[in-house]
């Protein structure tokens, strides 16, 4: 039998320990804010271009981009330390000289036991004092529950005037006699004193990694924290983790209702309950949470700390191709990798960005399959799996203000509704550019972390205000890499199991996105294992493209699944794949052949041959192509034709140009910090590549900014190598 008692002790000392609120700091954070003098990037200057740390550290917050008040601790109030019983463990605000608690120092005050789960009825006894409810009123006297199923008479002579016997009301009572058949009598005891102490039946304690479907039905017993509680229109679940795993339970009372609402996260507590499956996962169905005293609760934390952090790092493997532009971003990956894991492994949700192309959907697909996997593995069930991971595409190449506040009025309603954390942010294949600052302050103004795997050409103040910075460029690369085949070595250290499964998606993702080098080969080549040729590959990635742009904001996951073929049959793969890439060649090919007829070819005074055509004037809005796929078409045509030449194609509508190039460098963003001192009044914005980029501005400025960039470019040096 497993009984909490209290029991007096010859000699006893006052325990100390490092205060679990401000972790021995004597201080608590009252207020952090975003500083208003650097507007969170830590920096008041850029020397953008300089291979050095640049910049100007903020002196107001010190480079850290936050400016943080503190206030005293409360619960320590101040001392660093706690002081706790030495015999109930519980916290103490002063010491005494007995070393225990008012409770504990009380010994001469009764004991009223409450019995929790396992409930055995054999752990009642004769004289025991035991709190319990009123249950029913009869003739013979009033049925009290000490605990479910089990019911103690009270008889008629000997209520008292003490208590109004109301239905619920909680009574004290002792056992006075248990009959032969195990039934009970007691009286009501009223106290104004009393020490309370839980009675359960002996239970086995485990780790959660022994939790199996083998013990289901098994009343068990496990240490955890608690990393989420999330209010359904059922049950209250929770997430628990220990040093071994994780696992979900649930607790029930009313519909809607909350369960054991004095159990708030983060607490460490003692989990009863039984082993049961739902929805093929292993859960608890919670019988009891009990609070762990701060001694254990410290030792436990100091413990899961550690394992959770061992945990979240990734597996030591290479990458799936030889590259020393890819070993050099190693660290930041593996840096991504652990913060994404560990996100996973804390209950934290994620919303996963990408652009929304076929390169931008393989790297988030790629890394969503991932984490999903592993949750899978790890026991999680669809649902929780469903509202911890989100993939969101993402129409501009930036983080624009609507997307950015739509997913924070998202998070930000889950954590009032349900108790969801705030979401880690990863975005994938676009997010490098200045254009997406202002979202990531206001993400940053929540205190929230921010991942960006991209290969479009970077701002430093990006790299500032991030958490990690993923990008070629920083390596020293360039168009080598494609935001998917970077998406793809990063869901690899996510969960290496994934690995056969999506090892044809780089190669895709590369030759929808034009990548250079050996790198794209290399992928090419491992597709080749898995089936695929070149052509198929294509085929796949305009099919992905197609749907993309019908889907719109939608993520489309099984249908991407289908196109990616991916967990699917593979015949549905193959017709899907085949039916979508040939009405998208169809629809291509009526496009670029009318909006040819009204092309406009001129060679620059440096050589450089610039094709314009208007993607506004001669096709059709909102209907596929869109203005990007056909500006590449056009400049495929004009590079076969032309083989050996440099060419750069516009795609011009009124307030932006899309821009393709081939036999010079263009450096997109100097070319628009050019053009922006040039024509301040005309509102430009963009980013891109070397080779490929798009810029807005006010439409009322566009003959004057087609006319300042074209003299831009023809002061440019071509490329001697072009073919």
């Amino acid at each position: 039998m497993f009984c909490r008692s209290i029991s007096p002790r010859k000699v006893n000392r006052i325990l100390k320990a490092k205060c679990p609120t401000c972790k021995g700091t004597g201080k608590i954070v009252k207020d952090k804010m975003t500083c208003p003098t650097c507007l969170g990037i830590g920096k008041t200057s850029f020397s953008l271009g300089s291979p050095k740390k640049e910049g100007d550290i903020c002196e107001t917050c010190k480079g850290k981009g936050k400016v943080v008040t503190h206030e005293k601790c409360s619960t320590c109030e101040g001392n660093k330390a706690v002081l706790y019983c030495s015999q109930c463990k519980k916290l103490i605000k002063t010491g005494t000289p007995s070393g225990l608690c008012q409770k504990c120092s009380s010994l001469t005050k009764p004991l009223i036991y409450v019995l929790k789960p396992p409930i055995d009825v054999q752990l009642v006894r004769k004289g025991m004092l035991v709190l319990s409810r009123v249950g029913g009123v009869r003739r013979v006297g009033v049925f009290v529950k000490i605990a479910e199923g089990i019911n103690v008479l009270i008889r008629a002579q000997d209520q008292t005037s003490d208590y109004a016997w109301d239905i619920g009301e909680e009574v004290i009572v002792e056992i006075q006699s248990i009959s032969e058949k195990g039934k009970l009598y007691g009286v009501p005891k009223s106290l104004k004193e009393y020490a309370v102490e839980s009675l359960r039946s002996k239970v086995r304690d485990l780790q959660i990694l022994d939790i199996t479907s083998e013990r289901e039905g098994s009343f068990i017993s496990f240490k955890a924290k608690i990393v989420s509680i999330m209010q359904t229109s059922g049950p209250t679940r929770f997430t628990f983790v220990d040093t071994s795993g994780s696992i979900n339970g649930a607790a029930f009372t009313k519909a809607g209702v909350r369960a054991f609402p004095e159990i708030k996260e983060e607490m460490i507590v003692q989990v009863f309950g039984d082993i049961s499956t739902f929805k093929e996962s292993i859960q608890i169905e919670i019988k009891d949470l009990e609070e762990l005293d701060i001694k254990e609760t410290q030792d436990f934390l100091d413990e899961i700390e550690k394992a959770i952090d061992k945990k979240s790092q990734p597996e030591k493997i290479d990458f799936l191709i030889k590259s020393p532009l890819l070993k050099k971003l190693k660290p930041e990956l593996e840096k991504a990798a652990k913060k994404i894991r560990k996100a996973l492994f804390t209950g934290q949700p994620i919303y996963v960005r990408h652009h929304a192309d076929a390169d931008g959907v393989i790297a988030g697909f790629a890394v969503q399959y991932a984490i999903i996997k592993l949750m899978e593995r790890e026991g999680y069930d669809t649902d929780t799996i469903r509202i911890r991971v989100k993939r969101l595409p993402n129409k501009p190449p930036f983080y624009e203000l609507i997307d950015v506040t739509r997913d924070l009025d998202f998070a930000l309603n889950d954590q009032k509704r349900f108790g969801d954390k705030l979401p880690l942010f990863v975005c994938l294949d676009f997010g490098s550019s200045t254009e997406s600052l202002f979202a990531y302050l206001q993400i940053k103004s929540l205190d929230q972390e921010i991942i960006v795997i991209d290969h479009h050409f970077p701002d430093k103040k990006i790299q500032e205000i991030v958490d990690v910075h993923v990008n070629p460029y920083f390596a020293g690369g360039g168009y080598e890499l494609s935001g998917g085949m970077l998406g793809y070595e990063l869901a690899r250290l996510i969960n290496p199991t994934v690995t056969e499964t999506l090892k044809h998606l780089p190669a895709i993702a590369g030759l929808m996105d034009r990548v250079e080098g050996d790198e794209i080969k290399d992928y090419i080549e491992l597709a080749k294992e898995k089936g695929y040729n070149i052509n198929q590959l294509k085929k796949i990635g305009l099919a992905v493209d197609f749907e993309l742009f019908q889907l719109r904001f939608s993520e489309g996951n099984q249908l991407i699944h289908i196109l990616l073929g991916v967990d699917v049959d593979k015949n549905w793969h193959q017709k899907m794949a085949d039916l979508l890439s040939d009405e998208a060649t169809k629809l291509m090919k009526t496009s670029v052949d009318n909006i040819l007829l009204h092309s406009r070819s001129k060679e620059l005074e440096n050589g450089l041959m610039l094709v314009s055509v208007d993607v506004e004037l001669y096709t059709h809005r909102f209907t596929f192509p869109n203005p990007g796929k056909i500006t590449g078409q056009v400049f495929d045509h004009f590079c076969n034709k032309n083989a050996g030449k440099a060419i750069i194609t516009f795609g011009e509508g009124p307030d932006f140009l899309i821009l393709r190039s081939k036999g010079v460098k263009i450096n997109i963003p100097e070319a628009i910090q050019y053009l922006q001192k040039k024509i301040p009044e005309a509102g430009i914005q963009g980013g891109g590549h070397e080779v490929v980029g798009s810029f807005k501005f006010y439409e009322g400025k566009r003959k004057n900014v087609k006319k300042e960039f074209t003299e831009y470019l023809s002061k440019l040096t071509l490329i001697e190598e072009t073919s």
